[in-house]
């Protein structure tokens, strides 16, 4: 079987881009658990200041699917002290794809002293959601609609050797948003009504093999690509920096497949921001034990910052998950969901 991997990191010179098995929502597509994390539910939840316009963009700029009205933590207090913000405003709304399980979770955080942080791509903490698209230039006509922000230098798509045309922009609250169509689409589970038929996401860290050995080593992620040296591989004109990565890796999550690149800028800025800070993100892993993850973020210098610093019990339908937000060492929020164990 052959898999997608890190089509962002080098579709843009080397032009080898691997194929992707079918994914739907409702299999596992990625190997099976062997530590601690056992799956992801929403793999890119970006932290706006406003909702409708970040709404807008994921769904009628990229063309997710969003249903239903946003919901809101207004009576639900557990769920703000899993923010560790209790006295905060919390709205959101799911923008989902049929290429994927979980989905980019919008949430929006406000009466919480929230302050927008723009970084640029190479600033630890950067997160990018990429989408592989059917038709880049209809999303392309869709997104000027919108007055969306390129970030490409020229404003227009470049073209790799493998004939893949990708453009970088960043949302309403800054985080990045990168399309990628590639000369031949890879196998997915999206039907041709779908323009985006796969995602993954790119993560910028401090140190790439002090990651891998907090989310491969401790946590359990699978390492796709060992951390490696990428060369020339365009992203200084795609994300308008100064210079390619040093070091580039790919990692997968079991049972979703969500695939995670990280990469490693030298000279990079470390932008710290809050979790209501507009251009913060969060995903959302599930683990089979929540204590256990905590003490290994904190290993690597992450902290709980839920409210008391610990783990909550957030009430579920006829359930109870045990829950907690954890800031991992480059900046990402990372929810930990621990479900309750099988009945009998």
């Amino acid at each position: 079987m052959r898999i997608v991997c890190a089509v962002a990191l080098w579709v843009l010179a080397i032009g080898t881009a691997h194929g992707q098995p079918a994914q739907t929502p409702s299999a596992p597509t990625g190997p099976a658990p062997t530590g601690i994390i056992v799956g992801s539910g929403n793999y890119f939840s970006p932290i706006v200041a406003n909702l409708d316009a970040a709404v807008a963009f994921y769904r009628d700029g990229l063309g997710l699917d969003v249903q239903g009205q946003p919901g809101d933590a207004n009576a639900n207090l557990p769920l703000r002290n899993m923010f560790g913000l209790p006295e905060a405003t919390l709205r959101w709304q799911i923008a989902r794809s049929p290429a994927a399980p979980g989905g980019v979770e919008i949430i929006e955080v406000t009466n919480s002293d929230g302050k927008a942080v723009d970084r640029r791509f190479d600033d630890v903490g950067a997160a990018t959601l990429v989408a592989i698209v059917r038709d880049l230039d209809a999303s392309r006509a869709k997104l000027a609609q919108l007055g969306a922000r390129v970030v490409t230098r020229g404003g227009q798509p470049i073209t790799a050797a493998s004939r893949a045309r990708s453009i970088a922009y960043k949302d309403p609250a800054g985080h990045f948003v990168q399309l990628v169509q590639p000369a031949q689409l890879p196998a997915t589970a999206a039907p041709p009504t779908s323009n985006v038929a796969g995602v993954s996401v790119t993560l910028t860290v401090a140190d790439l093999r002090q990651s891998i050995r907090l989310y491969a080593d401790a946590l359990g992620l699978n390492v796709l690509r060992a951390p490696t040296a990428p060369g020339a591989v365009g992203f200084p004109a795609m994300f308008d920096v100064g210079a390619d990565p040093t070091a580039v890796a790919t990692l997968q999550v079991p049972t979703s497949g969500i695939m995670i690149d990280l990469v490693e800028f030298a000279n990079s800025r470390r932008v710290q921001s809050r979790i209501q800070d507009p251009g913060s993100t969060r995903m959302q892993l599930r683990v089979n034990d929540i204590d256990e993850a905590i003490a290994a973020f904190k290993r690597f210098g992450g902290e709980v910052v839920s409210t008391g610093g610990m783990p909550l019990d957030l009430p579920a339908g006829n359930s109870t998950l045990k829950v907690a937000i954890v800031r991992d060492p480059d900046n990402l929020f990372v929810v930990l969901i621990q479900a309750p164990p099988p009945a009998g």
